[in-house]
């Protein structure tokens, strides 16, 4: 894992390079965080530009409304990735411990819930920004509407993959109360999460999601 903290003051090659190279970290949890942030800036994008509208004033209570939490949102959502690398890395130092035994292990059960725990608070916030983005669509003309769309989408697609996340940290923890709770959190989140197609919003019906496998990298 590269010794150098990729955090929201990196240019954005360097976050691709780090995101390309063969290391475990960063990965998925983090590219999700920083996608989730992206989305959230779009829809403070669109607020903020409501708010400079005059022909718009019976729009700006609920853009300034929007604009606020989608603005709070997008630190959230990157220390949300920061700890999920964080949370990673213990799972596989946790791995490591275990080794080719397959004993039991505490400190790896107690690792992938955290790491589940995260992803799961990763899925509410996105949907969240679903929600925001909700209260405009519709509302605007259609090149901000496009916007509001992209950030939907994007939205969505992080959801989608935490969740995928989620079912990997848990897979081998089924009998344990606190992993129930966490995939029924997600679940009702993800009950929320709706897009748009065709301009009109659907409720989505969930894939099998992926799963979050150890690279054979992450041993070493």
């Amino acid at each position: 894992m590269s010794r150098e903290r990729w955090d929201d003051a990196l240019p954005l090659g360097r976050w691709l390079e780090a995101v390309a190279s063969p290391q475990p970290l960063p990965a998925g949890g983090r590219v999700a965080s920083v996608a989730g942030a992206f989305a959230a800036a779009l829809v403070e994008k669109i607020g903020r530009i409501v708010l400079r509208s005059p022909s718009r004033a019976a729009l700006h209570p609920t853009a300034e409304e929007v604009a606020a939490r989608a603005a709070a949102l997008r630190p959230i959502l990157l220390a949300v990735g920061e700890a999920d690398d964080r949370a990673y890395a213990a799972v596989m130092a946790a791995r490591r411990a275990v080794g080719a035994t397959g004993a039991p292990s505490m400190p790896l059960h107690d690792a992938e819930l955290a790491a589940a725990r995260l992803q799961a608070d990763l899925i509410g916030h996105v949907v969240e920004v679903i929600a925001l983005a909700d209260r405009l669509a519709g509302r605007v003309g259609t090149a901000l509407g496009a916007d509001l769309a992209t950030a939907r989408y994007l939205a969505w697609a992080v959801a989608q993959g935490a969740h995928g996340n989620v079912e990997a940290d848990l897979a081998h923890l089924a009998a344990d109360p606190r992993a129930e709770a966490i995939r029924a959190e997600v679940m009702r989140a993800l009950n929320l999460t709706i897009y748009v197609t065709g301009g009109s919003a659907h409720s989505q019906q969930q894939p099998e999601s992926p799963q979050r496998k150890p690279d054979p990298g992450d041993a070493a």
